[in-house]
């Protein structure tokens, strides 16, 4: 394998220039660069690039961490980042390096103990995690340079991209009370997220201006001692089925209700056709995420839901982060990016 010394060699050049050359130091003519290009490529040398981040001390890496990598519902956010990494990025200086959480704070703490220590330029944090905000706050003291998508930690001065989850869930009980509803519940999701807390604010904001009285349903084990992040997409079916199955049996049944996820709503919506009711004839029901019913059951139809705009939070997240790491003076910001209300056509 070829080495430095050799490209050296070869163009008849100092060790000292062909380090200048490949780490674009000014200071080589248009001669010897030559020269040490057709070295390079007639010896077939790769630079070792662990050994070039610490003489620049730069890693033209960027570092994203989320909760889950696994998901279907977070393929637009990745395809997102991508873009906005090809469009920001033109030149490919940067590498992208994902690291999936599962859910856990502490297993967060380490990939970010560990990308932050030389391996990566900048980072991007995505989730709403309660727990996080300790976290984000040691990390904005190390002035380490990141960015985040879905959180707001009040004092944190970096760029943020959030989703109104809030303006969303608000969004959901007008059309609601439009569609003729006046007994809205909420099936509230897992309080160990912002924007579980977020979707349940908006809606009861939307059911007081509606004059209306909120009625909460939260789902065994979903309540604020809850520490588990990621809950799987069986337990959320499961959970929405199980408390509509216990609305059923009081004879309880709104005439409405906004789901936390749609996933929730796909669980209750099952629960309901096996009592011989459907959506919308006996029941109203709004969900949020915009995610498939196909992979539960293959009678499920989609329902109205709030979509959330995930590619453009990443592409919108990495271009800031990437501007960020060309310009570090220049001010943070924070862009709220707005949900969409998606209404199946009818068959």
């Amino acid at each position: 394998m070829a080495t430095i010394k050799d490209v050296a060699a070869r163009a008849e050049v100092s060790i000292t220039l062909v380090s200048r050359y490949l780490n674009g130091v000014k200071g080589v003519g248009n001669a010897s660069a030559a020269r040490i290009q057709a070295a390079i490529d007639e010896l077939g040398y790769r630079p070792n690039e662990l050994a070039r981040s610490l003489v620049l001390q730069k890693t033209n890496t960027i570092g994203v961490v989320v909760d889950t990598l696994s998901s279907t519902f977070m393929f637009p956010l990745f395809e997102g980042l991508e873009s906005g990494a090809l469009e920001f990025n033109p030149d490919n200086r940067y590498n992208i390096i994902y690291c999936s959480a599962n859910g856990r704070e502490e297993q967060k703490r380490r990939h970010i103990r560990f990308l932050t220590q030389g391996r990566v330029d900048g980072l991007l944090i995505y989730g709403s995690c309660v727990e996080d905000d300790r976290l984000i706050a040691s990390l904005a003291e190390s002035r380490f340079p990141f960015a985040l998508i879905e959180n707001d930690p009040p004092g944190i001065d970096v760029n943020k991209i959030v989703i109104d989850n809030a303006g969303g869930a608000r969004e959901a009980v007008q059309w609601l009370v439009r569609k003729g509803c006046r007994r809205i519940f909420h099936m509230s999701g897992n309080d160990a997220l912002k924007i579980t807390c977020d979707r349940r604010f908006g809606y009861c904001a939307a059911m007081e201006e509606a004059g209306l009285e909120p009625v909460v349903i939260w789902p065994e084990g979903f309540r604020q001692t809850q520490k588990e992040v990621v809950l799987t997409k069986q337990r959320l079916f499961e959970a929405g089925y199980q408390e509509m199955k216990k609305l059923l049996e009081a004879g309880d049944l709104p005439d409405g209700i906004f789901f936390a996820s749609d996933v929730l709503a796909f669980g209750a919506v099952q629960a309901l056709n096996e009592a011989g009711k459907s959506v919308p004839e006996d029941l109203q029901v709004v969900g949020f995420d915009d995610e498939n019913p196909w992979e539960f059951n293959s009678r499920l139809s989609r329902i109205p839901t709030l979509r959330q705009p995930l590619r453009q939070a990443g592409y919108l997240g990495m271009k800031s982060l990437i501007q960020s790491l060309a310009h570090p003076q220049d001010p943070k910001t924070r862009i709220v990016l707005k949900t969409e209300l998606i209404e199946p056509l009818l068959p």
